[in-house]
């Protein structure tokens, strides 16, 4: 059994795995703290040893929409293993998390000296580019409730614990919905026994329930991101 709850560094032979902790620092992360910035250079790679991390796409009027949600299945900084430096979207962290955080060039160079990190990375891309896409058709055709149920499931994943934070702000800026509207899917889901929801927290009552409340991208989620990191699928030029 690996020693690292991050699913990435667990999937790698110990000697790569081991030289990227080594070349990192372990470091913790508080609610709503800014990992990267939009528009502004990448200094660290970051995989999630815990907790749970939001990408977010922030508009012009401030409003903030939810692209991605990343935990220990995935890593920070990805657009570095593609060859860009910076990106036009916020992290953040959602539920209090840990991490091994190394610098890019250290990245870089074990990335030129171990290629199946370099594949590793290629593919953890291919996941989030595949849950952005998922998410996005989602926010497009299906119900809040639906929604709202999904966001909850997979931050009870990540979060690995049945009680997490969130507050009505929050959620609706993450579903880019109204807190009205947020309110009355909590109380929805309250009133069925599915979620407990107090001063601020979500507790999961009845982890079957939400899924039933769920749409089907919840699912998809996780068998696209199984594809995208399943060894025996190639990559494209490979």
């Amino acid at each position: 059994m690996s020693q690292y709850q991050n699913l990435l560094l667990a999937s790698l032979p110990l000697p790569i795995s081991g030289a990227i902790v080594s070349a990192s620092e372990f470091v913790h992360y508080d609610l709503r703290e800014k990992i990267i910035e939009p528009n502004v250079p990448i200094k660290f790679i970051h995989f999630i040893e815990s907790g749970v991390m939001s990408l977010l796409k922030v508009m012009q009027d401030g409003s903030q929409v939810e692209l991605a949600t990343i935990g220990n299945e995935g890593m920070l900084g990805v657009p570095v293993a593609v060859g860009i430096d910076s990106i036009a979207a916020l992290v953040q962290c959602q539920v209090e998390s840990s991490a091994w955080r190394i610098p890019v060039l250290a990245f870089d160079a074990l990335s030129k000296t171990y290629p199946p990190l370099e594949e590793l990375s290629l593919r953890y891309a291919m996941a989030l580019f595949e849950q952005i896409a998922q998410t996005t058709g989602c926010n497009q055709t299906h119900s809040v409730d639906k929604r709202c149920a999904k966001w909850i499931l997979l931050t009870h994943d990540r979060s690995k614990s049945d009680t997490f934070p969130m507050t009505q702000e929050f959620l609706a800026n993450m579903l880019g919905i109204s807190r009205t509207l947020v309110n009355a899917t909590a109380v929805s889901l309250s009133e069925k026994k599915i979620i407990s929801y107090v001063r601020g927290r979500i507790t999961v009552l009845n982890r079957k329930a939400l899924e039933n409340e769920s749409c089907q991208c919840y699912e998809a989620l996780g068998q696209l991101y199984k594809k995208s990191m399943d060894p025996k699928v190639p990559l494209i030029g490979a």
